[in-house]
């Protein structure tokens, strides 16, 4: 018993030997400072883009948060979602009539904003704004504080018979316009006391600065006395990210475009911008995770940049299922609406995820991300008590901590470890066998007539 017994210091120096050490923020390319404005418990910052271009991993297991000593603290990423909010009153819009048919009355407006909450103030040239019939309103969408469902219209009791079509605009800036409803049914109709009324106009949940309503062909015959703006249905979207990449033309492959956007983002909304002005453009779209795999199939959409006298025309962004491939092709199926002279801008919207972590120890904190060796070590926080308070808070500019060389995987190393327990078994294994060697040669000089 007791020569077996000489083997357990060794087995406790491989237990040693192969026990996992701490990290430090050495051990991670680079890192970003948190910014906090006042003491909490728990704080909560949005990853930047530099993150996701920075970490060696997909999933974002290559990130920690270190306080002032340089002790991890628990963490975890958590992705934002739409909220709900309750469904409030309806908003009127402050309300602007262009008179006149011609688009001479659009050409003749000048705009004027005193400061962000001042009402638009819309004066034209000459006395086109004072005669003929009403083609335009102009709203002012700056009150709403959330995104609009539908254009509730109002007109006077007895306003005359009318039946026709508005199409609707919105814009930010009066220079590019979006179009979200091409031509919709408005009504105004009595016949033996009783009345068809159609005034409301459903469009999907927008938001903008500045609308537009435009009658198409014959003009009402009589004024919109007010429109209200319905809110959607409570649901506000996640703040999403963008990047705009430009693309480099395939060589031999006339028409197609490839594109790196230099991380692996959770995409879930494309769009490509086209360098031309009236062109439209049926494309497809690919997209692949590293440049040896093969292309896979994402959206085929019809692209369109048409100028009008109204502004810019664009198509709406092509929402996706999430998609984290850091490549990218544009593939033009019918390439007689444009010229591919120019090459293409890809442009990637996705939700970034919040970084949740517990103030343990002090600070400040920072954030280290990008290691080819850091396992996972996310902490489930879905049981934090919904008493504490999870205060936002900023990350600052990027700064190196062990440099560029931590995203590589290190060169194979001699197998120091494996190599020390075969050699510790293969101790026993000749222990074993000097003992029964020992113990068969006591046993035969002890039996008798063996001597």
């Amino acid at each position: 018993m007791n020569r077996s017994a000489a083997g357990v210091p060794v087995l406790l120096l491989l237990a040693k030997v192969t026990s996992a050490a701490d990290l430090s923020p050495a051990d991670f390319a680079f890192g970003m400072p948190v910014a906090t404005a006042a003491n909490a418990a728990a704080y909560r910052v949005a990853l930047p883009l530099g993150v996701y271009q920075g970490v060696a991993r997909e999933d974002l297991a290559d990130i920690r948060v270190f306080n002032a000593h340089g002790e991890v603290v628990p963490y975890a990423l958590r992705r934002p979602t739409a909220r709900t909010l309750s469904r409030g009153p309806g908003t009127a819009l402050p309300l602007f009539a262009l008179r006149d048919d011609s688009r001479a009355a659009a050409d003749a407006v000048r705009v004027t904003i005193d400061s962000p909450t001042a009402a638009v103030k819309l004066q034209t040239q000459g006395t086109i704004a004072a005669t003929g019939a009403i083609k335009q309103y102009i709203l002012d969408g700056r009150p709403l504080a959330v995104p609009v469902a539908a254009l509730q219209l109002a007109w006077p009791d007895d306003a005359a018979d009318f039946t026709g079509r508005l199409r609707i605009d919105a814009s930010d800036d009066f220079a590019i316009w979006r179009t979200l409803a091409e031509a919709a049914p408005i009504a105004n109709l009595h016949a033996d006391g009783r009345q068809l009324v159609n005034n409301r106009v459903e469009l999907a949940a927008s938001r903008a600065k500045y609308w537009r309503l435009s009658w198409i062909g014959k003009s009402a015959p009589f004024e919109l006395t007010a429109v209200v703006a319905e809110p959607a249905d409570g649901r506000i979207e996640a703040e999403r990210s963008t990047l705009e990449v430009a693309g480099s033309a395939r060589s031999g492959a006339p028409g197609e475009y490839e594109f790196d956007v230099g991380a692996r983002l959770p995409i879930e909304r494309i769009n490509l911008r086209l360098p031309e002005l009236n062109t439209v453009l049926a494309v497809e779209l690919q997209s692949r995770r590293q440049t040896q795999d093969p292309w896979h199939h994402v959206a085929t959409r019809q692209l369109y940049r048409i100028n009008t006298a109204d502004g810019e025309l664009l198509n709406e962004p092509i929402d996706i299922a999430t998609d984290f491939d850091r490549y990218w092709l544009a593939r033009t199926v019918d390439r007689s609406g444009a010229s591919t002279a120019n090459p293409l801008r890809l442009q990637v919207a996705w939700t970034p995820s919040d970084l949740v972590f517990l103030a343990r120890g002090e600070g400040p904190f920072i954030v280290a991300y990008g290691s080819a060796l850091a396992p996972a070590a996310e902490t489930d926080l879905s049981s934090m008590p919904t008493a504490v308070t999870v205060m936002r808070a900023t990350l600052g500019a990027r700064r190196e901590l062990g440099g560029p060389a931590r995203l590589a995987q290190p060169a194979a190393e001699f197998p120091w470890k494996r190599a020390l327990l075969w050699a510790v078994l293969a101790m026993g294994v000749c222990l074993l066998a000097w003992m029964a060697y020992r113990l068969s040669k006591e046993m035969d000089t002890s039996l008798p007539g063996q001597r």
